[in-house]
């Protein structure tokens, strides 16, 4: 008799993205009927303290002093040998994850973050789960890749042919998009929806979401300005941070019915169905989302690294407008509202970005390969 899988998804938390990552298919993963399904921070459990740090550390990366400490860091790590600190990255966590095999007894070990603990134990201590990787980026950095990873996940055939050039089997990689929530895969746009946020039904919506680190700096500026059209609303996702929505709320009274303040919200979906311009850091997620609902969207300032790489896909294939200041980030913005030439040519590039089921898809292969092993190994993995 087939054993039903248990699945172990191996993250990290920083930032919001990888975790995001991980729910998301643990949320698949149930539909499908698999309830044995467990999600790890993987260094947040082996080394909390230190995870603490580097939290920490990747906060002050993204200020003026920490970027070209952490472009070193992304850009240099390139080009490390295994005895370098790929072979750090090998160790990481081992001790954890052992155990963590032990209690579960996982038959499927599923990464969303850099961690090679996992291939690396199926490679050097017989640990013979089979490990899958879902790159969570619009491009790819060597520390995803270990040669026992049994298929990589990727967001692109960009990232596809990148991982050949470093000598992966295309047989090995499945194009299946990054997995974003279900809400993002509906259409169901009404005006209803506006009044559910008090938003005018015919004025233009910019949605401003700041990320998972960080918000835009100076945005009592950049709403003051973009307000003088009257035109326009302002919606501003706090998300948990009392500090900028306390400092904004002066403003939402100043420009009653125009400028609107949300805190954490489980539907955001809905904003970015009925917004008609997305003000965001390249976060691979949130730039899914938005390739999803095709939202035009202005980047605001990328930091070196993977933002950096995501910016640049999105912009080369013309789903993306690039603002490296407060200024630009009013003419963008202004550019995709009152232009439909650029608004609807960003949302057709938007769409041919845009791979929808990418949850369903990962999911169904995973436990399609994990059958087929257990057809051809009686029943047992």
């Amino acid at each position: 008799m087939n054993r039903q899988p248990t699945v172990l998804i191996l993250t990290a938390q920083y930032g919001n993205g990888h975790y995001q990552t991980a729910q998301t298919l643990k949320t698949g993963f149930l539909q499908k009927g698999i309830d044995q399904v467990y999600i790890c921070d993987l260094y947040g459990e082996a080394y909390p303290g230190i995870d603490a740090f580097a939290k920490e550390l990747l906060r002050k990366s993204f200020s003026k002093f920490g970027a070209p400490l952490y472009k070193m860091f992304y850009y240099g790590t390139d080009k490390l040998s295994s005895k370098g600190l790929a072979y750090f990255y090998q160790h990481a966590g081992k001790k954890r994850l052992i155990e963590l095999i032990e209690l579960y007894r996982p038959t499927v070990i599923l990464t969303t973050f850099p961690l090679q603990a996992a291939p690396y134990l199926k490679s050097k201590e017989r640990v013979d789960i089979p490990t899958y990787t879902v790159i969570t980026d619009y491009c790819v950095h060597p520390l995803w890749l270990h040669p026992m990873i049994h298929r990589y996940f990727v967001a692109t055939d960009e990232v596809k042919e990148a991982l050949m050039d470093y000598g992966i089997n295309h047989h090995s990689i499945s194009v299946s998009g990054i997995p974003i929530r279900d809400g993002f895969n509906q259409h169901n746009f009404s005006y209803r929806l506006k009044m559910k946020y008090g938003l005018h039904p015919r004025k233009k919506t910019i949605l401003f979401v700041g990320g998972g680190l960080g918000i835009l700096p100076n945005m009592k500026n950049i709403i003051h300005q973009l307000s003088k059209n009257k035109q326009i609303q302002l919606v501003i996702v706090c998300g948990k941070n009392k500090e900028m929505e306390d400092m904004l709320r002066p403003l939402a009274f100043l420009y009653p019915g125009q400028v609107h303040l949300v805190g954490y919200i489980d539907d955001i979906h809905e904003l970015f169905l009925i917004s008609d311009c997305l003000v965001s850091k390249p976060g691979a997620i949130s730039l899914t989302e938005a390739a999803a609902t095709s939202l035009p969207l202005v980047i605001y300032k990328p930091n070196p690294g993977q933002e950096k790489e995501n910016a640049k896909y999105f912009i080369e294939k013309g789903a993306a407008l690039l603002a490296q200041s407060e200024d630009e980030i009013i003419s963008q913005v202004e550019r995709v509202i009152l232009s439909s030439d650029v608004s609807n040519k960003m949302k057709e590039n938007l769409m041919n970005i845009s791979k929808t089921k990418s949850k369903d898809r990962i999911v169904e292969e995973i436990l399609h390969i994990t059958m087929t092993n257990q057809i051809l190994t009686g029943g047992g993995l």
